[in-house]
């Protein structure tokens, strides 16, 4: 799996190694030290890399590639005299994404932001010879955001409840051989009957005193003996109810997560803006739309919620019309600060997220699609949920070494 995006470049004639297996062996070894800075740093290096990645050839900052190309000249010093001018540059795409691919292993969030950017990338880029390549990351990615989603899915609320109630059945042999003994010196069959009345009945009230006491003592034994079994019942059963609702506080996240999703889906109520969102501007409300669900939402959420998001903003009646993203240079403020407020680091230049945020298209963009406003909706959302996935990560390198920028 190691060399497998390398030898796919190599299949497609995008690079060259003249048959020399040393230096594919160089390669390797760097895109392994540069996957180690991808999945330490994945908002800072490992996304604007994706991003150079995609982009086309003359769009790319002459910089674009400086970490990949410090990697390879460590492991091959003379790479440049074999990759020249346009060469260099698509072997920096090989081994970036070479590194990519290994650094989601070591780092599942990071492909689920992968996998979530390249949803929206996949069918807007004209990739060419590229696309086997590109596609081994995108296999790797939703793997790793397979793997995130099952490892995160709570389990349901499990609540003990008490064993069943066994029906109280008193021992009636027993009860009848302490009758007996309450009834005179010997039963029926002549047997002497334990602590028995002395007296028969003939004997007047000599054996009536005697077998009020002794039958009084044998009916309060089995009364209190049922009413004690009836307590444990009792106990029993107020503690199944007290499971019961103490379950209610323990409800499946999930179940959770469904219910407040139905609840913004029914009342279209944008809590960022504290008002309907069909009183909004059509940024305003996609914007305000994206903040507010994203909140509601683990980073691997379902596929099935993009479709969700989309139809919230069709019943807004915002229109069909396709537009470009100068859509969303008449945000507001307030708007912006609710997209702003998701998120902990800067969105990466190149995504359509940093040009709303800074309310600017100044040509850097990895792609400039024209959408209708729900699927615009649906691109901010994928592009914000893929920063959140990997900012954990970045704060802890950023907690390491703070002098890294």
């Amino acid at each position: 799996m190691a060399t497998t995006v390398l030898q796919a470049f190599m299949r497609a004639n995008l690079i060259d190694l003249e048959g020399e297996d040393t230096r594919l062996d160089k390669l390797k070894e760097a895109a392994t030290a540069l996957a180690a800075e991808f999945g330490a740093r994945p908002i800072k290096m490992a996304i604007p890399v994706l991003l150079s990645v995609l982009r086309e050839d003359a769009q790319n900052p002459s910089d674009a590639f400086d970490a990949t190309s410090r990697a390879i000249e460590d492991h091959w010093s003379t790479y440049h005299s074999v990759f020249r001018d346009g060469k260099a540059l698509t072997l920096y795409r090989a081994v970036a994404l070479q590194a990519l691919v290994e650094a989601i292993d070591d780092h599942p969030p990071l492909g689920t932001a992968i996998a979530l950017l390249m949803r929206n990338f996949r069918h807007v880029i004209e990739l060419g010879k590229l696309d086997p390549s590109i596609q081994l990351l995108i296999d790797a990615a939703e793997e790793a955001f397979k793997a995130e989603r099952e490892g995160t899915a709570p389990p349901a609320a499990a609540v003990p409840l008490p064993a069943a109630a066994t029906s109280i059945k008193f021992d009636r042999t027993k009860l009848t051989k302490r009758i007996d003994a309450a009834v005179g010196p010997h039963d029926r069959a002549g047997q002497a009957g334990e602590n028995s009345n002395p007296s028969w009945p003939s004997q007047g009230n000599v054996w009536s005193h005697e077998f009020s006491d002794r039958m009084t003592a044998i009916l309060a034994d089995y009364v209190d003996g049922a009413m004690a079994e009836a307590a444990k019942l009792d106990a029993k059963n107020h503690q199944a109810v007290a499971n019961s609702i103490a379950a209610l506080t323990t409800i499946d996240p999930a179940i959770k997560r469904s219910t407040s999703l139905l609840w913004w889906r029914q009342a279209l109520y944008s809590e960022s803006a504290e008002t309907s969102y069909r009183r909004l501007e059509a940024a305003d409300a996609i914007v305000h739309a994206v903040a507010d669900l994203s909140s509601l939402l683990p980073h691997t959420y379902e596929r099935a919620v993009d479709s969700f998001l989309a139809e919230a903003i069709l019943a807004l009646g915002l229109g069909s019309e396709v537009r470009d993203i100068s859509l969303f240079r008449g945000a507001s403020s307030t708007a912006i600060s609710a997209l702003t407020h998701g998120l902990t680091f800067k969105s990466p230049t190149g995504l359509v997220t940093a040009a709303v945020l800074h309310k600017t298209d100044d040509g850097r963009l990895v792609c400039t699609p024209s959408l209708p406003p729900e699927e615009w909706a649906v691109w901010l959302l994928r592009e914000l949920m893929a920063i959140r996935a990997v900012e954990e990560i970045q704060r802890s390198a950023e907690v390491q070494d703070p002098a890294y920028e």
